[in-house]
């Protein structure tokens, strides 16, 4: 028979189901995370299971430690350390802290079931977290988990089975460009002419923010004989973007400025100053980022590139992630492109 004992919990109600296996002859522990009624029927269908010969909960045994969740957290946190950029660290960070919150207190890895996972993932939206920010949480949580198994800790991913929150399709903000002619304005009458330099950098590249800022952007990284320069991404994924005539005559003319670095300027400055020109120009809901995503549209709306060449040119990780992001544009051109077959009848 199994027993069912109500837990303390922060949030929400819990169960620990407990019973003996009936192969090992071990007693085992279930935390259940829901209401009594759904516990109980948990708590039934084992017995039931039992009974009649098809229980078939995996044995654990063969793990010669039951690790803790705190262990598998530790153990996580030092190889980020060792592997990872304190940016990234710092974003994981966040992770385990909603993690370690919503669990209350800390548990075996064992007593952390899909179910477990579906009901943080519920939880993290009633607290009205993003669609986008949770996904991305359990994303990471899955990571930690196929390391639990790497290195012994647990024998199966609870996240994999979960399915992720469903997500709105992503507007983008991208400048027009009577926007961009706007700003330009604001930026020339403040004669601010090396952070227009900048602005211009960004549209023409399509970078992220640090990425042509120091360290990561120096004059290592601009090659003027092929008029090409070297852009360091996420997880030190480098790429390389053609220069424009433009772009190419702003950093021959730094350089013959005798300037440490071709842009001169820390991230948060750049982010701070743009938003001051962005309100002298009335320009709304845009940010640093949308001069990345105005790059990206540009190229899409004028012709200049299909979204794989995008992809590549923004250093996205897969082509998903452009034409998620993109979309709009995408089925813009498969429209034009079905109305222009009435040219062929």
């Amino acid at each position: 028979m199994a027993t069912i004992k109500k837990l303390k919990r922060k949030y929400g109600e819990a169960y620990q189901i407990c019973f003996t296996h009936p192969e090992t002859k071990k007693t085992v522990r279930k935390v259940f995370r829901g209401n009594q009624v759904d516990a109980m029927k948990v708590k039934n269908q084992i017995e039931a299971d039992i009974s009649f010969g098809r229980f078939n909960i995996e044995n654990k045994s063969n793990l010669k430690v039951e690790y803790s969740w705190s262990a598998l957290e530790k153990r996580y946190k030092d190889y980020s350390k060792a592997n990872k950029s304190p940016k990234t660290c710092k974003r994981e960070s966040w992770v385990f802290i909603a993690f370690n919150d919503f669990l209350g207190e800390d548990i075996k890895i064992k007593d952390i079931s899909n179910q477990t996972i579906e009901l943080f993932r519920d939880h993290r939206l009633l607290l009205n977290k993003k669609p986008a920010s949770v996904a991305l949480e359990m994303r990471h949580l899955k990571v930690v988990f196929n390391m639990g198994i790497k290195w012994k800790y647990c024998i199966e991913n609870p996240v994999i089975s979960v399915k992720q929150p469903k997500q709105d399709i992503i507007k983008i903000r991208f400048l027009k460009e009577s926007e961009i002619q706007d700003l330009y304005k604001c930026i020339k009458n403040d004669d601010n002419y090396d952070f227009l330099k900048l602005v211009k950098a960004y549209l023409y590249t399509g970078a992220r923010r640090t990425e042509l800022l120091p360290p990561l952007f120096s004059w290592d990284s601009v090659l003027f004989n092929d008029k090409k320069i070297l852009i360091k991404g996420k997880r030190d994924l480098k790429r390389y973007i053609s220069m424009n005539n433009e772009l190419y005559s702003i950093l021959i003319e730094n350089k013959k400025l005798g300037k440490e670095f071709p842009f001169e300027f820390k991230p948060s400055y750049a982010t701070k100053k743009i938003q001051e020109y962005y309100k002298l120009a009335n320009i709304r809901g845009a940010n640093l980022h949308s001069l990345r995503k105005t790059f990206g549209s540009m190229m899409l709306r004028k012709g200049i590139a299909d979204i794989f060449k995008v992809s590549k040119l923004l250093g996205h990780s897969s082509v998903k992630t452009t034409e998620k992001y993109y979309v709009d544009f995408i089925e813009e051109d498969y429209k034009d492109a079905v109305e222009k077959l009435t040219e062929f009848y």
